[in-house]
């Protein structure tokens, strides 16, 4: 218990120095302008921000640095040691794959090519096993910070859907990560350190030229971003991030278990190798592939008002309204549009009750009392019965293909 006390300790005081190091605060001025952006958007559709940019932005480094140590826990725990240089190939990759489509700067591709690159041509000498183990751990921070915040940045939107206009929401939620890596010293180094067990590390530094016993590994402060884009059309926000979240798990323990195993047979650096990149895109494609097929969830009824969103501190969210609940009746008049409901609210009225039928299928009755001010609206965006226009959501193009296009146009 001692020794996990004093692991815990040096991996806190390393972290905190990497608090102090302009590249960290660099990442989260970027993250904050990519809220900025998603603000934009959420108040052209809703007119106005369910949170602020700052608030956003101070949640995702909470939570980016709760990951980031359970993260560098595991790495710990496996004894991962890389090597100095073995990331800088994977972060110039990364960005030029960026390039080609924004969805391919995540470590899964430019890990991987990188390591088929070794594997088959030599070139760049990185460790293979590390390497995908690393991407990996990283892939099961993100499934847990999905898991626990990938909803809490949906933006109701409208699309187009076999020639009908229906709902759903769009999830952006970005991370920085700061964790530790573990680097190999040649010997034994003055300062505190902590004796591991013998069978410490899985990971065995490769290219070794001294006594494994006498090696020492040294923790360092690394920092990486972390996203996670979605849209959720055929089923709720929340199903959808624990689905992805629980598919992307067993992605990242599989690669992790291959990474092991590719220390013992060689063979397996291969195949982690493949399994990274290939496997990755795989579930992407299987996600998109779903989400086409499946049948919306926020389709206009047959009658009623379906509620897409609910705005905060409304009077919806105040009598525990949801999305996906369709309103049948405002104070005993049939409503099948929000003019409908607007026109029942155009005196004020003091009291109102709703009948409605959740997304369950339960009929249900709510009661909301305003003897000051009256009621003038509910605070909900539906579903539209005859749409004027939409938002029509389109996958986010390759910055090349914007260049050229740029070009053309001149």
């Amino acid at each position: 218990m001692t020794k996990i006390i004093e692991i815990i300790y040096i991996l806190v005081l390393t972290l905190l120095q990497v608090f102090l190091n302009p590249i960290y605060w660099g990442i989260i001025i970027l993250l904050y302008f990519q809220y900025k952006k998603i603000g934009k958007m959420e108040k052209k559709i809703l007119g106005i921000n369910k949170e602020s940019n700052f608030s956003r932005i101070f949640s995702s480094m909470i939570n980016g640095t709760l990951g980031g140590i359970l993260g560098s826990l595991i790495i710990i725990l496996l004894g991962v040691t890389i090597q100095a240089n073995d990331f800088k190939y994977i972060f110039l990759l990364a960005v030029v794959l960026m390039l080609i489509h924004p969805r391919f700067i995540c470590f899964s591709y430019a890990g991987g090519i990188i390591s088929l690159s070794y594997l088959i041509f030599g070139y760049p000498k990185v460790n293979v096993s590390s390497v995908m183990a690393i991407v990996g751990i990283l892939h099961l921070i993100e499934s847990f910070l999905i898991l626990v915040d990938g909803d809490s940045t949906k933006i109701p939107i409208y699309i187009e859907r076999n020639q009908k206009i229906v709902g759903g929401f769009n999830m952006m939620r970005f991370w920085p990560i700061p964790f530790i890596v573990l680097l190999t010293a040649g010997g034994m180094i003055n300062g505190d350190g902590v004796n591991m067990p013998n069978w410490w590390p899985l990971f065995r530094p490769e290219n070794i030229l001294f006594d494994m016993n006498n090696i020492t590994f040294v923790m360092i402060g690394v920092i990486a971003a972390l996203g996670y884009g979605d849209m959720a059309i055929s089923d709720y926000p929340e199903n959808k991030v624990k689905e992805s979240a629980r598919n992307l798990s067993i992605y990242s323990i599989l690669l992790i278990i291959l990474s092991v195993l590719s220390t013992y047979v060689y063979v397996f650096k291969y195949i982690a190798a493949l399994f990274g990149p290939l496997v990755h895109e795989g579930l992407i494609q299987l996600g998109r592939a779903k989400e086409k097929r499946g049948k919306p969830k926020f389709e206009c009824p047959e009658f009623g008002v379906k509620i897409l969103d609910v705005m905060p501190n409304e009077i919806a969210e105040k009598i525990g309204l949801k999305s996906g609940d369709i309103i049948i009746s405002v104070n005993g008049n049939r409503v099948n549009s929000k003019d409908e409901i607007q026109y029942v609210l155009l005196d004020y009225p003091t009291y109102i009750w709703i009948e409605y039928i959740d997304r369950n299928g339960e009929y249900q009755t709510k009661e909301y009392m305003d003897y000051n001010y009256g009621i003038r609206r509910l605070g909900i965006l539906t579903i539209p019965r005859n749409p004027i226009y939409s938002f029509v959501v389109k996958e986010v193009e390759s910055p090349l293909i914007k260049l050229k296009r740029k070009f053309k146009g001149k």
